[in-house]
């Protein structure tokens, strides 16, 4: 059944937004609908206009603190990569893969940029689970003012959570997806935590959705039980980030979105108001619902390649990035996609590669993609538009996102 009272909200809000400017309906497909907006081929749109998909809340940057990103000498505006054994235009590989927009930066400069699809240099693009890497250094930032202490527990900041799934566990093991919690990804199974979240949070009105379920996140995450067999042991779990986000807001008594944009979007310098999207509660989606312009994830993975350092100034702790770096490949890695030379681990929602270089990044289904390269001074910042959240073996994959992040560090380096 639709759960039409809300749907009636979200068209309201987002007649709202076009009257204020932001809403560009241009190209709009007639099939798009709640249902489908994460999938091929409506998600092509949907993903660059999330503000009129569903309700966002914004995340401010500030006019009075933007990094500049100038076009180097060196840039290029088309070159050839070898990818899957042979030469091919970046244009092509883009198409191949689904690129919306690709960015390169080399020691701070632009050496390649350039959009495809609906994506444009001002329009914000939904980051699905680079989000989690947003919420990681704030965590490192919010533990640094003593506002969070990584050995306290999930209920110490939300006692609504304490006979949930997570209710015991500490922060530290929040950070790592290493929690005891029974939540359950499986994209291609509706009965999974991840489907069911999504009826929750209205980012589908699926008829498996059911009538008499939890109405939003803070209904919806106390329902989630206990796995003792997933303690200590990385399994990737994206409710976890969400919980993270609700002991934040709990930990500070402040709005997530404001949280983000106090401690990272403006210090880093943000040149565009990102937003994130918020269910009918008041719930924002912590895991995967930021939207931002494809400069501004470079900048986010700017800050992260220079040690946490933005505009002269410490924004995260250089130790909580050090960290994340620094971690050894975990034998128990549960993934085979991944080059046979990289040693990879997953720390405060970045995921490293364990490589020679160290290289660490965040990625989202659907092929979201921030890259950091120290070693190299490069970062790349990639959005797509895959029809499918997990890829297709055939043609777009997680393969093949490590293959073109590696023929990029090796062709800009």
């Amino acid at each position: 059944m639709k759960r039409m009272p809300l749907l009636l909200s979200m068209i309201v809000l987002s007649l709202l937004a076009c009257k204020a400017g932001f809403a560009d309906y241009s190209g709009r497909p007639e099939s798009l609908t709640l249902e489908n907006f994460q999938v091929g081929p409506d998600n092509r749109w949907a993903f660059s206009h999330i503000r009129e998909v569903l309700p966002t809340v914004n995340i401010r940057h500030d006019d009075h603190q933007v990094l500049p990103l100038v076009r180097s000498a060196a840039a290029v505006d088309d070159f050839t990569l070898v990818m899957q054994g042979k030469a091919q235009p970046i244009d092509a590989i883009a198409e191949q893969q689904y690129i919306d927009g690709l960015l390169i930066l080399k020691d701070g400069k632009i050496v390649f940029e350039k959009y495809y699809g609906h994506l444009k240099p001002e329009l914000p693009h939904l980051m699905m689970s680079v989000s989690k890497s947003v919420i990681g250094l704030l965590t490192g930032v919010l533990e640094e003012k003593g506002v969070i202490d990584l050995s306290k527990s999930v209920a110490h900041y939300v006692p609504e959570l304490a006979k949930s799934g997570w209710g015991p566990d500490p922060i530290r093991t929040m950070l790592d997806m290493r929690d005891g919690s029974a939540y359950t990804e499986d994209y291609e199974d509706k009965n999974s935590s991840v489907g069911a979240q999504d009826c929750a949070v209205a980012w589908t009105d699926a008829d498996y959705c059911p009538d008499d379920g939890p109405r939003g996140g803070y209904e919806f995450f106390p329902t989630i039980g206990r796995n003792p067999d997933n303690l200590g042991k990385f399994v990737y779990k994206s409710g976890t980030t969400d919980v993270m986000g609700w002991v934040l807001e709990a930990a500070t008594g402040k709005p997530l979105a404001e949280l983000i944009s106090q401690y990272i979007w403006q210090p880093m310098g943000a040149e565009f108001d990102a937003n994130i999207t918020v269910d009918e509660g008041g719930f924002v989606l912590a895991d995967g619902g930021m939207n931002a312009t494809l400069r501004d994830l470079g900048r986010f993975g700017l800050l992260a390649m220079n040690g946490g350092k933005a505009l002269g100034k410490q924004v995260v702790p250089a130790a909580f990035i050090k960290d994340i770096r620094d971690q050894p490949g975990d034998p128990n890695w549960p993934y085979d996609d991944e080059p046979e030379s990289w040693s990879p681990y997953y720390r405060s929602y970045w995921w490293g590669t364990g490589n020679e270089g160290r290289s660490f990044g965040g990625f989202g289904i659907n092929g979201q993609h921030v890259q950091v390269a120290p070693d190299d001074g490069i970062v790349i910042a990639v959005f797509s538009t895959w029809p499918r959240a997990d890829g297709d073996l055939n043609g777009y994959y997680w393969g093949q996102l490590y293959e073109l992040s590696d023929a990029l560090v090796e062709k800009f380096r």
